[in-house]
């Protein structure tokens, strides 16, 4: 039988069949990288029609951070966010999300790449930018074996960041304090026994004010509480109410009872209590006084004292000799350094506690930040929310080679206060934990904590 003519494909043919090749090559792309999870076998059979890069890592090797909730939004999981910060094996592994790399691809930690790669694709359809930049690793100070001589500690609103735990093991700070998220604070006490732990948390109720008897209301906020205190060992101490705001004597005398009942009953429950927890430039004087049962009564059932300080640009501003109205209403207590905002926590002890013999009372800081709030105008505060607006200004102003060495530097001067006083037993700088939280990013103390952790290792 003689052979079948040939039939030529026209150019439109051609064309469309170097189309179809092309779609067929990109849903085997796409196939590859949606089964491989479910399907081992077909990346080695498509990897060499795909991918230029060394065969992928197993899975399970990969660093990849624990969902953790904070109080400003969901948990963060590594299955549904971009991660490409992976720090070097042997300190905190660090992986946080970021923003989304150019790619053709996504990178997900479940195709299981190598941590610093991007695919490359060899054929035309698509084209990725070079590897995301691997950021520095960063070197912490070799570890202490005792409490750091520095009063400084950190402050954490979740503990999402790797740097926090790495911080603790590295410096073992004299005070931690965690808010909502406080389970991690047993993890401290096991690398740092002798540091300092306070909790709280936010769901704060003041309906029961000046309404319900102070002590039946401390007996039912602490009932509300007690489960949690008992699930959370690794805190030393409780806070209570956050910044109550007094506004008149009424309130305040309420309040002081009621805080007075909960240091006492919470000690006769095997717990102890943080009492105050007053914000930044409160209370008055004479409110000063009317708060006194409340410190008597922490004195007399083991509880501490708390206060929130906070200063711009320094800490340094406004602070000078006590003179008579510095204050209202508060007397001249001599030469040493205090101030309306920063270091107020003198006028407390020097004018009110230590004449009643409760001068040995601890005090803790337990929020310690730049924000701005200075009003004196012989300060130049350029303004600015949280440490991180300050930088440039710092940098300007001689404070130090760059913004998070600067900001150290600031702390360093707070601390060498401090350290002046032996009641005083830390401050916790406000706040490691937010850098996904919009809330208090701006305050994030991520990139401060490693020269922090340098300063607080040389105070030996």
């Amino acid at each position: 039988m003689p052979d079948t003519p040939r039939r030529r494909l026209t150019r439109r043919q051609r064309l469309g069949l170097v189309g179809l090749t092309a779609a067929f090559a990109a849903a085997l792309a796409t196939l590859f990288i949606v089964t491989r999870p479910n399907y081992p076998g077909l990346p080695a059979l498509l990897s060499p029609l795909i991918w230029s890069s060394p065969p992928p890592v197993e899975e399970a090797a990969l660093p990849h951070a624990a969902p953790s909730a904070t109080p400003d939004g969901p948990a963060i999981s590594p299955s549904s966010t971009w991660y490409n910060n992976l720090a070097t094996p042997g300190l905190a592994e660090e992986a946080g999300p970021t923003s989304t790399p150019t790619a053709y691809f996504e990178y997900l930690p479940s195709i299981g790449l190598q941590p610093t790669e991007v695919p490359h694709v060899v054929f035309g359809l698509g084209f990725v930018t070079e590897p995301p930049p691997v950021p520095p690793t960063p070197k912490w100070p070799d570890g202490l074996s005792a409490l750091t001589n520095s009063k400084l500690g950190i402050h954490a609103v979740s503990n999402n960041d790797p740097y926090i735990m790495e911080f603790v093991r590295r410096v073992r700070p004299r005070v931690v304090k965690a808010v909502n998220d406080v389970g991690w604070l047993s993890d401290v006490k096991r690398v740092s026994p002798n540091t300092v732990t306070i909790g709280r948390f936010t769901d704060q109720d003041e309906s029961p004010l000046l309404v319900v008897d102070p002590a039946q209301a401390a007996d039912e906020y602490i009932a509300s509480q007690l489960d949690r205190y008992r699930l959370n060992p690794g805190a030393d101490f409780w806070e209570g109410w956050n910044e109550f705001v007094p506004v008149n004597p009424a309130r305040m005398t309420w309040y002081a009872k009621f805080e007075a009942h909960r240091a006492c009953a919470m000690q006769a429950l095997g717990l102890r209590a943080a009492v105050g927890g007053f914000s930044v430039g409160v209370p008055e004087w004479s409110e000063m006084i009317l708060f006194l049962p409340a410190l008597e009564a922490a004195y007399r059932c083991g509880g501490i004292f708390t206060l929130h300080e906070y200063n711009s640009p320094t800490f340094a501003c406004g602070v000078g000799p006590s003179v008579a109205g510095q204050i209202p209403g508060a007397p001249d207590l001599g030469d040493k350094p205090m101030g309306y905002l920063t270091l107020r926590y003198r006028f407390w002890y020097e004018g009110l506690l230590k004449p009643r013999g409760m001068g040995d009372l601890p005090l803790v800081i337990s929020e310690l930040g730049l924000a701005n709030i200075q009003t004196d105008p012989n300060c130049h505060d350029p303004g600015g929310e949280g440490w991180k607006a300050y930088q440039q200004w710092w940098v300007q102003n001689g404070i130090g080679p760059d913004g998070p060495q600067a900001y150290v530097n600031v702390l360093a001067w707070y601390d060498q206060q401090m350290r002046q006083d032996d009641y005083v037993w830390g401050a916790t700088i406000f706040t490691a934990g937010a850098r996904y939280a919009g809330a208090w990013n701006s305050m994030d103390i991520h990139d401060v904590m490693v020269p922090l952790a340098y300063y607080l290792a040389s105070q030996k």
